[in-house]
């Protein structure tokens, strides 16, 4: 398989088949192009989907509509099936049954139906990163759920009632962020979308606050394992992520890594960032399958030593954790940093650029770094680095895919300036539409039971994830498994990415271990 520091464009991807390798087991597979999910005519959605429909305008609560794939009064780009009433879903929960009578209509949907909800207005309240080091790539995500707020209010509403949004800017701070969100909570609104501030949002998620007050956060970015699973590794039951995980993203670039002959891994991440510590916990468990050994320097203390190597965000230099690092020679470095860290650690002198063969198997940069702005301001020590995600960027095929052109339109629609390639904000588009398709699903007797009920069975298709469908049920919420590499190409100017293998993490429910 072609290295993706040495090639512009693969004509052909290679299998990971899950097997014996030289000292341990693959975790991924790498998907051959002809396997891809190819773009619909339908706005990305698969068309000729049966299932349970959208409760539409006039209609009974309950009924189907006869119809067939998305609905005008549907998101852009997304299909469902979802549960019957009174039917038990994939994990044996069952829809609660719709007050009868109710009709899909301001007049006639039930009016203050749960908490946040009334005849004209379902309250949704978030917190999201509009400042302090977070907002490099968090920051643009509140434009893309304005987006379908937008799409969804200029249609009517769903079943007469308007989304009301509250945001609040934490600045990535956890206990800001978790204050806010458990105000939210107390205040009565109906569900947190996307949870756009995932440090405050742990906090809530481990403190068994969303479980105690039976809050729905829909369409996470997954940067924390929590968003998946409680601690016994059950099913969060009021969390649905849109998103690869942290813990799989770290385990595709090193086995991605292994399969093209790196034996000498090294890892750099923000140890006072949650998402950091837990790709470096991954990474270094998935080194330790692969070849036998932890990654040279592990510690449980996550310090900068040898080739792992934790770092404190936001520093002016690293020049000393940098010069020790590559005296150790890793023929592979993995990257888990919030952009400005990332690139004041690119910028050293002391770090050899992504297309220097002194690292002889290259660069892996986080999600958080697929920015237009990241791109720019790292120019050539960036060029030919890779990045992975989960969505479809606005590059390349993908620019001719209906879901992706109604997403960058959506979001200049809100946004003229707004970053169409950063990938936390393509999610949080996603996200909203997963959230908004489940609402339509509900119809009007609307409560937060009916929305779990239909989410747990709810499989997603189209849209802008490389998975083609997303599909939920009681027992998981690893819907999104999938990745792209993505490889920068800067020649004196920003010259985008190009596309690489897609790799599927089959061993999602491993977690951070």
């Amino acid at each position: 398989m072609m290295s993706p520091r040495t090639t512009s464009a693969w004509p052909y991807l290679a299998v990971f088949v899950v097997g014996a390798l030289i000292g341990g087991v693959a975790m991924v597979e790498v998907v051959p192009a002809d396997r891809l999910p190819a773009a619909s005519a339908t706005n990305g959605a698969v068309p000729g989907v049966t299932g349970p429909q959208d409760a539409q305008p006039g209609t009974t609560a309950g009924k189907a509509t006869g119809q067939h794939g998305p609905t005008a009064n549907s998101p852009t780009g997304s299909n469902a099936n979802g549960p019957t009433t009174g039917q038990p879903t994939g994990g044996g929960q069952t829809l609660p049954p719709a007050k009868p009578g109710l009709t899909c209509t301001a007049a006639g949907n039930g009016g203050a139906t749960d908490k946040g909800v009334s005849a004209n207005e379902i309250k949704l309240a978030t917190t999201v990163v509009q400042s302090g080091i977070g907002s490099a790539f968090l920051g643009e995500m509140r434009y893309a759920m304005d987006a379908v707020v937008q799409q969804v209010n200029q249609s009517g509403g769903i079943c007469g009632r308007r989304l009301s949004m509250t945001y609040k800017d934490d600045g990535w701070q956890a206990t800001t962020g978790a204050q806010y969100l458990r105000d939210f909570v107390q205040s009565g609104v109906f569900a947190i979308p996307v949870g756009a501030s995932s440090e405050g949002l742990q906090v809530i998620i481990k403190s068994g606050d969303l479980n105690s007050a039976r809050m729905p956060v829909v369409g996470t970015d997954g940067l924390a394992i929590d968003q998946y699973a409680q601690g016994n590794g059950s099913a969060q039951p009021w969390v649905w992520p849109i998103a690869t995980s942290t813990a799989s993203s770290a385990r595709i670039r090193a086995d991605d890594a292994y399969k093209r002959g790196a034996r000498h891994f090294g890892i750099v991440f923000d140890n006072n960032y949650h998402f950091g510590r837990e790709a470096a916990s991954a990474f270094n468990a998935e080194v330790r399958r692969l070849t036998g050994s932890t990654v040279q320097g592990y510690n449980s203390s996550n310090s900068c030593n040898q080739h792992y190597c934790g770092i404190q965000a936001g520093q002016n230099s690293y020049s000393s954790q940098a010069a020790t690092f590559y005296q150790s020679k890793p023929d592979f470095v993995a990257l888990f940093l919030e952009p400005e860290t990332a690139l004041t650690w690119m910028q050293d002198p002391n770090t050899p650029g992504a297309a220097d063969d002194t690292i002889s198997h290259g660069y892996a940069a986080a999600q958080p770094m697929f920015t237009y702005q990241f791109e720019s301001q790292c120019g050539d020590k960036c060029d030919q680095m890779v990045t992975w995600t989960g969505f479809k960027p606005n590059v390349e095929q993908y620019t001719n895919d209906p879901a992706v052109h109604d997403y960058v339109n959506a979001l200049r629609a809100v946004n003229p300036q707004a970053d169409p390639y950063n990938q936390f904000s393509e999610g949080a588009y996603q996200g909203m539409q997963l959230l908004v398709t489940a609402l339509r699903k509900v119809g009007p007797d609307l409560t937060r039971a009916r929305l779990q009920a239909v989410l747990n069975a709810m499989t997603l298709k189209g849209g802008v994830t490389l998975q083609s469908s997303l599909s939920f049920t009681p027992l998981s919420r690893y819907a999104n498994t999938t990745m792209q590499a993505f490889t920068m190409q800067y020649k004196g100017t920003p010259g985008g990415w190009r596309t690489g293998a897609i790799a599927h993490d089959t061993h999602a429910k491993l977690g951070a271990g």
